[in-house]
């Protein structure tokens, strides 16, 4: 099966990124290929909004292991941020976007007004590079005066009706999940599992650029406790595919002042009675997140590769 499949879609990418695409329009078509063969497979190609996510670099950072991880000599970085607006995102907003997209033009008897999140600042600007690229009304939830000022400009620029509101991100997703549950506005966050399904071909694209051999160890930063099930689904679809015999160990990594599933981890037996927390204040403010809403997610995928949890100040 492994055969079977390289001969298809993952070659067809290889090429791609060996230079051998014509120009800009045959890579956007692989990419949206890509999405739609992996997660939206029965999605019309008129229907797929896409910003040239995707194909990111991975790259040798030996001398980073070598001088800051105990004389790690083989420790390779995903540069899941080189992309339209800066985030890993980009990979799951173009597939949420593109089904809300199609839900659009189809004659739903409660048409779909427009999208909305809560944002630390990432979901925010790519939820508005993406909706301003389809012609679809966004709005975003901000915490006041705890996102940066990057982060801020782009959901403006891209025409979105912004709030900046009087409470951290916690307060900001209670109130848009209630917004969600009363109007035809549409949930962007990561509890819905399109954007997860977009950002599991993180994981597959490091296989594919490791020639499908599986990496002892990948580290995952975050939040929200979404994209780290997302990579165990790229990965684990990717063994159930016959592709690879096993899949890495996972390590989440969450920021000392906003670590809620660390102590999770940490202090607690049998990952039972999760106790949110009030996130302080970080210098990575894109993930200072308590109260996060994939916990249950991020458990599976812990539990499933015999993951661990760690903080980092």
């Amino acid at each position: 099966m492994r055969e079977d499949f390289s001969r298809k879609m993952p070659d067809l990418l290889c090429q791609v990124a060996g230079g051998e695409a014509a120009d800009n329009e045959a890579l956007q078509i692989v990419r949206k290929l890509r999405k739609k063969e992996f997660v939206l497979p029965e999605i019309d190609s008129d229907h797929i909004v896409s910003l040239f996510e995707s194909n990111s670099n991975l790259f040798w950072a030996e001398r980073l292991g070598r001088e800051h991880l105990d004389g790690m000599n083989d420790l390779w970085v995903k540069h899941c941020g080189i992309s339209h607006t800066g985030s890993f995102k980009d990979l799951g907003m173009t597939v949420l976007v593109s089904q809300v997209n199609r839900l659009r033009r189809a004659l739903l008897s409660r048409p779909i007004a427009g999208d909305g999140c809560a944002s630390t600042g990432d979901t925010s600007a790519v939820l508005s590079a993406y909706y301003a690229a389809a012609g679809i009304p966004a709005i975003v939830f901000l915490p006041a005066d705890r996102i940066s000022l990057q982060q801020l400009i782009q959901p403006i620029a891209n025409g979105a009706t912004v709030l900046s509101l009087d409470t951290d991100f916690d307060g900001c997703m209670r109130l848009i999940w209630e917004v969600t549950a009363e109007l035809p506005i549409y949930l962007a966050n990561s509890l819905n599992s399109l954007r997860l399904e977009g950002q599991k071909t993180a994981a597959i694209e490091i296989l594919q650029q490791f020639h499908w051999q599986v990496p002892d160890w990948v580290i995952v930063p975050g939040g929200n406790l979404g994209n780290i099930y997302a990579f165990y689904k790229g990965f684990e679809m990717c063994r159930v595919l016959g592709l690879v015999d096993r899949v890495p160990r996972l390590v989440y990594a969450q920021a000392a002042n906003a670590n809620p599933l660390y102590r999770y981890y940490k202090f607690k037996s049998g990952w039972t009675d999760f106790q949110p927390q009030v996130a302080e204040t970080t210098f990575a403010s894109a993930i200072q997140i308590g109260d996060p809403v994939s916990v249950d997610r991020a458990v599976v995928a812990l539990k499933a590769t015999d993951g661990i949890v760690e903080e980092a100040t």
